[in-house]
């Protein structure tokens, strides 16, 4: 819609809608103030952590707490 289309049809309106539109502009430019800024995330690299991370040798052997369960 143009600015003067709106402009006109604003100036159509009796007072005391003309005062229901500003605050409804105003309304409208704090909202969007309020919007946060989402930061950039940091692409994450693969592979960071190779090497810093050991598994036990006998970590797929039955725990010794569950052999009542088995």
């Amino acid at each position: 819609m143009g600015e003067t289309l709106i402009l006109k049809k604003y100036q159509q309106l009796p007072a005391t809608h003309q005062v229901l539109v500003v605050d409804f502009i105003e309304f409208l430019l704090k909202k969007n103030k309020k919007q946060p800024v989402t930061p950039k995330r940091k692409k994450r690299e693969l592979g960071t952590l190779k090497g810093q991370i050991q598994m036990s040798a006998d970590f797929n052997k039955p725990l010794d707490d569950l052999k009542d369960y088995m």
